[in-house]
């Protein structure tokens, strides 16, 4: 499992991998930086290896999310909109379709082929390459909210 350990700021701190059937109480960065974190482990995993807490902060409340930065998705939306905008204007109806409908291919292919990882509400550390119950939520507002403000 990766792990890419944030603190309740936000702001990352490291990344380490992580054995699951040996989980260290102690993690290094994968770089060789000098920064240590103590994870807890006690109940984070439960029998079928499927995180239930977060090991950094002790939250019980983890969300999925697809494994692509939302930021890259969200320039190629406006990038193309803007694409389509000009050759709507330029009254290039057929490009301005077709520049749309590629990036309507262009996300179901990230939809499809994007793994998922677990983020941590309360410090927003992400989990990997680990296995995910199939009926974990996602994102909940309610739930994100509630630790927004601490």
């Amino acid at each position: 499992m990766r792990i890419e350990i944030k603190d309740f700021q936000h702001k990352r701190i490291l990344s380490a991998e992580v054995d699951l059937d040996d989980p260290p109480s102690l993690v290094r960065p994968v770089d060789g930086g000098d920064r240590e974190v103590y994870l807890h482990w006690d109940q984070a995993i439960d029998d079928e290896r499927h995180l239930r807490r977060c090991p950094v902060c002790g939250c019980g409340e983890l969300f999925v999310r697809k494994d692509f930065p939302q930021v890259t998705g969200l320039l190629i939306v406006v990038l193309a909109a803007v694409i389509a905008l000009v050759l709507f204007g330029a009254r290039q109806q057929v490009w301005a379709f077709t520049v749309l409908g590629m990036v309507a291919l262009i996300d179901t292919a990230i939809f499809v082929f994007a793994g998922r990882c677990l983020v941590c509400y309360r410090c927003r550390s992400e989990y990997r390459d680990l296995p995910i119950r199939a009926d974990h939520p996602g994102w909940e507002l309610a739930t994100g909210e509630k630790y927004r403000s601490k």
